[in-house]
């Protein structure tokens, strides 16, 4: 019986932790929760997590929203024509960001690319970044929420 192999068990992946900058994030979500609805005392916590792109892309949003500036997800995926069993391609331009944004108080143009893992930016995005910094706006790859809350704060 000491002829069976053993048995190679995949490690498991450390458990999410939450960082302080998405605990701040959930804290200001509540509060605009509950004066916005006032007479609800049992309102739902706000929860957010950082660790995928989906997610961090919802907290960068939900961020600049409370901090008061314009902020749009674009959606740069084609549209799926049934009559062609195919994807047409969109309209935007390609290498367009996850999120656009203009700060509130320096009104200049923020454009942010989403990348998680060890996911890297195209040729056709990196063209983008190049461009909009050159126009004077503001361009920021973001692999987690605080970095990204740093380097808004500080602008």
């Amino acid at each position: 019986m000491s002829d069976l192999p053993t048995i190679q068990h995949k490690k498991r992946k450390a458990s999410y932790q939450k960082s302080e900058a998405v605990k701040e994030l959930e804290r200001m979500a509540d509060a605009e929760a509950r004066l916005k609805h006032p007479g609800n005392p049992a309102l739902a916590p706000r929860v957010f997590r950082d660790d995928k792109a989906g997610p961090l892309t919802i907290c960068i949003t939900t961020y600049l929203r409370l901090k008061g500036a314009f902020v749009s997800r674009l959606n740069n995926t084609g549209i799926y024509d049934y009559k062609l069993r195919r994807y047409r391609p969109g309209t935007n331009r390609r290498g367009l960001p996850d999120v656009i944004a203009t700060h509130p108080i320096t009104g200049k143009s923020l454009m942010i690319e989403v990348k998680a893992g060890r996911d890297r930016m195209s040729e056709s995005q990196e063209k983008i970044r190049d461009e909009q910094t050159a126009s004077g706006g503001l361009y920021y790859l973001a692999r987690d929420f605080t970095s990204f809350k740093e380097w808004f704060d500080t602008l």
